[in-house]
Order: C-alpha cells, then sequence, then structure tokens
C-alpha cells in the first residue's frame, strides 16, 4: 500500500469551510488540515476540530494574502488589509518585502494557533502555497530555527518533479508559476535546514473542472509517490455573502470525498491515508 497525506486546506476560513472539514475527518477520509488563524471565525472552528487531535495532522496555513494580519504590518498593507497574491508575488520576487515583518507575522500566527489548539502545529504551509516565495521563504528559516528545536513540525513541498505528466491548461500554468516562484529553490532549503518534507505534491487543478473531480482525483493518487501530499478544498454550501471564489468547488469536493467513490478510488489505487508520522 503506498502511503499519503491528504490535506484539507483553509480551515477556519468560514464555518462552512470548516464543518465540512469536519465532518471528513470524523468519516476518516482525510489525515491532515490546515488551518488559517488569521480568520475571524478560527475561535470558533479550533473547537469543532479539538475532538481529532490525535486523528490527523493538524498545521498552520501561513496566511499574508486573505483578509487582514493580526498586527500592523505597514511595510506589506496599505489598508491595513494583506495584498492580493499576484501584488505579493511581485513584492516577492523584487524583494520589496520586509523579513523582520513576516516573520513577526509568522510567530503571530503560530502563537494563535497553539492558544486556541494547544499545541504547536504538527506542519505548516502557506495560503496559495506563498510560504515558498523569496524572502518569506527565508521568514520561515528563521521562525522554524527559533521556535521548533525540539518539535519538528514538517513542512509542504511543492515540488515539482513530475511536471511532465500533469494535467494540461490553466493547472499546468499555476503549478509553474508555483514552481519558478519559488518551489525549485524551497526543497533544497528543507533539505538543507534538516527540515521534514512530503516526498512529492498533488492537487493542483483548474478550479472550473470541479464538477469532474471524481475523474481528477484518481491522476493525483498516481502522480504522488509514498510519502506524498494532496492538497483539497472542501467545504460545505454556505449563506456567508463574502467572496469566495472557490465557493462551488468545495461542494464538488466535499461530496466527492464524502461518497463510496473516493473510498473506491483508494482501493483501486492501493493507497492509504495516513499521518506525517506514519508514512
Amino acid at each position: 500500500m503506498k502511503k499519503i497525506i491528504l490535506c484539507a486546506d483553509d480551515y477556519g476560513q468560514d464555518l462552512a469551510i470548516s464543518e465540512g472539514i469536519v465532518a471528513l475527518v470524523a468519516k476518516k477520509c482525510l489525515s491532515a488540515t490546515s488551518c488559517m488563524t488569521t480568520a475571524t471565525y478560527w475561535p470558533t472552528a479550533a473547537k469543532l476540530l479539538q475532538p481529532f487531535q490525535a486523528d490527523i495532522d493538524i498545521g498552520l496555513h501561513f496566511n499574508l494574502t486573505e483578509g487582514a494580519p493580526l498586527a500592523v504590518m505597514p511595510m506589506l498593507t496599505s489598508d491595513g488589509h494583506f495584498p492580493s497574491l499576484t501584488t505579493l508575488l511581485a513584492k516577492s520576487l523584487t524583494r520589496q518585502l520586509n523579513v523582520a515583518e513576516i516573520v513577526a507575522e509568522l510567530h503571530r500566527q503560530i502563537d494563535r494557533f497553539a492558544e486556541y489548539m494547544g499545541k504547536l502545529p504538527d506542519f505548516i504551509d502557506g495560503h496559495q502555497h506563498i510560504h515558498q516565495f523569496p524572502v518569506i521563504r527565508d521568514a520561515l528559516m528563521m521562525v522554524y530555527a527559533q521556535r521548533f528545536a525540539n518539535h519538528k513540525p514538517y513542512v509542504r513541498c511543492v515540488d515539482e518533479a513530475g511536471f511532465a505528466s500533469l494535467v494540461q491548461g490553466l493547472a499546468k500554468c499555476k503549478r509553474l508559476v508555483i514552481y519558478l516562484a519559488g518551489g525549485r529553490a524551497f526543497k533544497p532549503l528543507l533539505q538543507q535546514h534538516s527540515i521534514p518534507h512530503n516526498s512529492s505534491f498533488g492537487g493542483i487543478y483548474d478550479f472550473e473542472q470541479a464538477n469532474g473531480y471524481g475523474k481528477l482525483f484518481p491522476a493525483f493518487l498516481r502522480s504522488v509517490s509514498n510519502g506524498g501530499l494532496i492538497m483539497c478544498h472542501p467545504g460545505l454550501a454556505s449563506d456567508d455573502k463574502s467572496d469566495d471564489p472557490i465557493a462551488r468547488s468545495r461542494l464538488f469536493e466535499y461530496e466527492y470525498f464524502y461518497s463510496d467513490e473516493f473510498g473506491q478510488a483508494c482501493y483501486n489505487g492501493q493507497v492509504e491515508l495516513a499521518k506525517f508520522r506514519n508514512l
């Protein structure tokens, strides 16, 4: 059996996302979830997740593009809110980010995780993969050395070794951008600092194709090696009127993972979901 991590991102972003993820965790359809501690809903969502701390990996989804920071970041924010992903990436590539400011915000987000979960995160990744960007990855290395001398959380690595076999179209473009923006440099950095990380990565696709997620997911299972990680974005339907561009996709993913079809795909692929320490 090939053992992999299946991680639901954006936990805490809103209650519909969080409740959907908790339902899948209770059904043993996930082995990890990544938490946005900057979100207004985080304290409530954390309580829902606490009973499952022994069952899955629970990590920090480091956020610099959604909502607002936990304290003032004058170098990054002009109106008290995080910049768009495009703006953050441009600032990162042109070295216009202040590493000390990023370090301070990462510490705050870790502290807020620990405040409501009663422990440090099992892993760290980044919302929209920002943890791999230049300057931000330097800040992550600094914080990791400061905070995790004894506790060694794993860090998500979006590796591009299997790029040639990926699906075509927008998903391929997204993976290329992620790779060029930091993925190529990130794995050697993790190895240099002896930081645990997943062996391979999958789960990126064009969210406009979410109604066919059941056909896409078996390909994700085939694409990752033993010890790999597949990210996903499930959630329940929400009455929240806040702008979530992938709300429709979340429900398609949730319905797939809750179905017998998902279990059959894992069986057919000889895949077992696991926590990182059990890989």
